[in-house]
């Protein structure tokens, strides 16, 4: 057992060391889906289902709890009203759990396509990859912590996920027309998408933004003609006063809310509401965003700048959940791997680390709490860890030295920010 450990580190120990941990936090992911179950069981799945067989009923489904019977979810529907529709399938189950266990097998053969084409990309990209890391790969995408959760709530993120991927590689390939139609279909769901145009716009992949254009305005023109103009009244009203769950940060955010975001050290910092600090952190980091477009030159460079500006986006315009994480697998995975600079590399991996340990006070709490250690000694310790992270979770960390980790690639020479065998023009990166 130890010869086969040893061998498995004996190369690329950072990348395998940093996916293995991805894989462990596996077992965190089912302790906090028990812990939730036990505390609660509402899952993201029932906003779906209820809407489904809300939809079949002709009965309202948009921004408000849903009831049915002796069942009380405080899930709500989010997504704009022409959405509702795709959920209809599920309504047909005469009980939510039928539908849910389809829905954990949809969602896992979605991480596993992601898996799939992250190993395709770093080898089309000029990586090599052992049996191991394709393994460790696949695993990660399948099995990490925040994949469990995913898994779990039964929340389409994941589905999002892979018309985000499927976007970027069609632009790759020149299939602009494509390109937006997929990132158009996702930002109907959950809107940030809609924010990538700028990349898109950077690329001057104009086809693709009319394309996106298109689908997007004409998805919510057969919303509002399907089901009304109040209906989107109300939709809009409850994304600008709940959903974007403003008056959580007045006074600053609660250390124990489980979203990544810049706005928490911000909201200990500054008088505002959560809605002007959109404006703040979006102000800070739109410098960020403008350096890594115009640095950028080689293929993988723009892969980086659209990961530098994924990962803006979801600590800045969105309070991202523990859920959002898996965001990052694509293009995260495949930049360990292709990245050469060792310095690089280790922000990279030292982020995708942090990324994966969704460490939160309460957290916290019950590790040191089952210590044999005295009850002053955990209160002090408590106290500290409560003050540093009313500041800073660590999985924002993480986001930030993901961030730190792309800026210093594209400040590195042209010659030196290529992968081993990396061509200089563009290679199909297709799945």
């Amino acid at each position: 057992m130890r010869a086969q450990i040893r061998e498995l580190f004996a190369t690329r120990r950072s990348e395998r060391l940093a996916l293995l941990v991805g894989l462990l936090t596996g077992f965190l992911g089912v302790a906090l889906a028990a812990n939730e179950l036990l505390d609660s069981p509402q899952l993201d799945y029932h906003a779906y289902y209820f809407t489904g067989r809300a939809v079949l009923d002709g009965r309202e489904f948009v921004g408000t709890a849903i009831h049915d019977g002796t069942f009380l979810t405080v899930k709500e529907y989010v997504y704009p009203p022409v959405t509702g529709p795709v959920f209809a399938p599920y309504g047909l189950f005469p009980r939510w759990e039928m539908g849910y266990v389809l829905n954990i097998a949809l969602l896992a053969a979605t991480f596993y396509a992601v898996g799939r084409i992250t190993i395709r990309y770093i080898e089309r990209h000029g990586g090599s990859l052992e049996r191991a890391d394709r393994m460790l790969i696949l695993g990660f995408t399948l099995l990490s912590g925040h994949t469990v959760l995913g898994l779990y709530r039964g929340n389409i993120d994941p589905i999002i996920l892979l018309l985000i991927v499927g976007g970027f590689l069609a632009v790759e390939r020149g299939q602009e027309t494509t390109a937006g139609t997929l990132w158009a279909v996702a930002a109907l769901f959950k809107l940030f998408p809609a924010v990538l145009g700028l990349w898109l716009l950077y690329r001057r992949a104009y086809k693709a933004v009319a394309a996106a254009l298109v689908t997007g305005v004409g998805g919510m023109a057969v919303g509002v003609a399907v089901f009304g103009v109040d209906a989107h009244v109300r939709f809009f009203d409850f994304l600008l006063n709940e959903r974007s769950r403003q008056g959580a940060f007045e006074g600053g955010l609660d250390p124990e809310v489980t979203w990544i975001t810049l706005r928490r050290p911000l909201s200990q910092l500054l008088a505002l509401s959560g809605n002007q600090l959109i404006l703040v952190s979006a102000a800070l980091m739109a410098p960020v965003v403008a350096f890594a477009y115009y640095e950028a030159e080689t293929p993988l460079d723009r892969t980086v700048a659209f990961f530098v500006t994924m990962l803006v986006l979801l600590i800045t315009l969105v309070p991202s959940t523990l859920n959002y994480v898996i965001y990052l697998y694509f293009p995260l995975v495949a930049l360990v791997y292709l990245v050469e600079d060792r310095r690089t590399k280790s922000l990279l991996v030292a982020g995708l680390v942090l990324v994966s340990l969704p460490l939160y006070p309460q957290h916290v709490e019950m590790l040191v709490t089952a210590t044999p250690l005295p009850p002053g000694a955990v209160d002090a310790i408590l106290g500290v860890v409560r003050a540093v992270l009313s500041y800073v979770s660590i999985p924002l960390v993480g986001f930030l030295t993901l961030l730190a980790g792309c800026l210093r690639y594209l400040r590195l020479p042209a010659p030196d920010r290529r992968p081993a065998a990396d061509p200089e023009a563009d290679v199909d990166p297709g799945p």
